[in-house]
């Protein structure tokens, strides 16, 4: 009998399946098949809702933001566009001058780039155009936002002084809350610090009632401004396409919302004792004026290679206001995070009269400081400081320095 050959098969007849085994097959089939669409249908959506927020830059160099801010500072100033531009846009007849050819500048404090939004506009078949919109934040000085209706007597109208950094210890934004603790720079204990209310010869911020034959303080909006410089992306380099535009600022802007000095931790809340408050005052004055010595015994640190640094040419203001206790929570490790305002001052020079150079006072202006202050002892250490909003990093002996 010959040998079977090795590739040789055999074939063997498929068992036809139930009916009730086929119908249960084509329903599995059907619902998978179901699932399947469905999930595309919400990937589709997920993509469109993805696709629609704003792309993450980082990583992107823009091209013309040192063009963008040279146009920004010619646009607040009145100035004709000097910069590289584009063929499109005439910088002579995108400018205002006055009959004797000068201008007059925006009178603002401060200015700003925030970001920038690339543009791609066009088709294939046209071609594209890629631009740059820089955007800038501009601080406007308060007279340029906040005059009173009627003109006062030298003929230019009055301004409303800012408000929420006044360095006026009886304004409304330099008092503490009502019921917050004022520490007396003298060493003292705390005095309670009064509610905010101005008096009746000071002009009140933002929080107070306007002085009489002033208008009421605008809204922060009316303070800034977006100021957008469209870039053109040329092969030989960014230049100016258009002249700049003011937009509405959005963002930082609206009503006062939330909470910024962990109040909203009702369980933790608690009250700081005269111990710990005369420990603040000195840490206060140390950091102020810059005494190592002075920071180094506040702080309890007893390791020998450890050393402490605070400001240099500042002193605490003379006012009763100087320092203040704003809020204070217990920590797991019964410790205390006490926010405080200091109000510091610019120190003068030797051989000047103390609270003026000229007619002009030095610099004065509340800071706000979150510290972690030991709950207990006759002289509570403070352990660590840092700005406010900082107690999340502060650990004991955080700002040593080493010798």
């Amino acid at each position: 009998m010959p040998e079977q050959s090795p590739t040789r098969f055999t074939m063997v007849p498929a068992r036809r399946s139930s009916e009730p085994t086929a119908r249960r097959r084509a329903r599995r089939i059907l619902i998978a098949l179901f699932l399947a669409a469905a999930l595309s249908i919400v990937a589709v959506f997920v993509a469109l809702t993805s696709g629609s927020s704003k792309p993450d830059l980082s990583a992107v160099t823009p091209q013309g933001r040192d063009l963008s801010y040279t146009a920004a500072m010619n646009f607040l100033a009145g100035r004709v566009q000097d910069v590289p531009r584009a063929d499109s846009f005439d910088p002579q007849a995108a400018s205002v001058e006055a009959p004797d050819g000068t201008s007059a500048p925006l009178d603002y404090r401060a200015l700003n780039w925030v970001g920038f939004t690339p543009r791609h506009f066009g088709t294939k078949e046209l071609g594209f155009t890629d631009f740059e919109i820089h955007h800038y934040l501009v601080v406007l000085n308060d007279q340029a936002a906040t005059q009173s209706p009627s003109p006062a007597a030298g003929g230019r109208p009055s301004a409303t002084p800012s408000g929420g950094a006044s360095a006026t210890p009886s304004g409304g934004a330099s008092a503490p809350p009502s019921g917050g603790a004022a520490a007396s720079p003298s060493g003292a204990a705390p005095q309670a610090g009064t509610t905010g209310t101005p008096s009746p010869s000071t002009t009140a911020g933002p929080q107070g009632s306007p002085s009489p034959g002033a208008s009421e303080t605008p809204p922060m909006s009316a303070h800034v401004l977006q100021l957008d410089v469209p870039v053109l992306l040329d092969p030989s380099g960014p230049r100016l396409a258009a002249s700049p535009a003011f937009s509405v600022w959005k963002n930082g802007t609206g009503k006062p919302k939330g909470t910024g000095d962990y109040t909203n931790y009702r369980q933790l809340t608690t009250e700081v004792s005269t111990e710990s408050k005369n420990q603040i005052l000195r840490w206060a004055a140390a950091y102020a004026t810059g005494d190592s010595t002075a920071l180094l015994a506040v702080t309890g640190d007893q390791d020998p290679k450890h050393r402490y640094e605070g400001l240099s040419g500042f002193r605490l203001a003379d006012s009763s206001q100087a320092v203040q206790i704003l809020s204070a929570i217990k920590t797991l490790d019964d410790q205390l995070v006490v926010r405080v305002r200091i109000m510091l001052a610019r120190a003068e020079q030797s051989g000047t009269v103390p609270g003026k150079k000229g007619n002009v006072k030095p610099f004065t202006n509340f800071a706000d400081f979150d510290l972690l202050v030991g709950a207990s002892g006759a002289q509570p250490p403070v352990l660590a400081w840092g700005p406010a909003g900082s107690a999340a990093e502060l650990n004991p002996y955080s700002n040593a320095l080493n010798n």
